[in-house]
């Protein structure tokens, strides 16, 4: 590759770098509980046919149905983001230990954080204490 064409590219990967945006634990939290149990799906996923279904062992999908997502920017302003399949949350918690795991899969039970790091194969997750992160970002 030239040199010449280093700042190009350079340019066009971070125009093309994903927005991430933040959460405080205590508002995910708060959203977490206002999933409407009329949207929440327990479902197979046949994206990919019934590969999909056979990858998975037969298990379903879980969708907690949230639809938006309010989120704060770098600056600290108020969006509401929609949750699509592929919105990832990036958890880190007091260890500086990091979990990525997809939005549309998290639900919490008392103060446990529970979610999916796939919608393809079953990843279990340790369930994670939502006063124990520190940053939350999604992307």
């Amino acid at each position: 590759m030239r040199l010449k064409n280093l700042p190009a590219l350079s340019l066009l990967l971070m125009l093309s770098a994903c927005k991430v945006y933040y959460m405080t634990p205590s508002s995910l939290k708060e959203q977490l509980q206002k999933i409407d149990p009329n949207k929440v799906e327990d479902s197979y996923d046949f994206r990919l046919g019934l590969l999909g279904v056979a990858l998975k062992g037969g298990q379903k999908n879980f969708y907690n149905g949230i639809e938006k997502v309010q989120v704060a920017d770098k600056s600290g302003n108020l969006f509401d983001r929609p949750v699509m399949p592929h919105t990832a949350v990036r958890l880190t918690d007091l260890n500086g230990r990091r979990t990525t795991l997809y939005f549309d899969s998290l639900f919490l039970k008392d103060s446990l954080l529970f979610g999916s790091k796939s919608h393809f194969i079953s990843l279990t997750v340790k369930p994670i204490r939502i006063d124990s992160l520190i940053k939350i970002e999604l992307q």
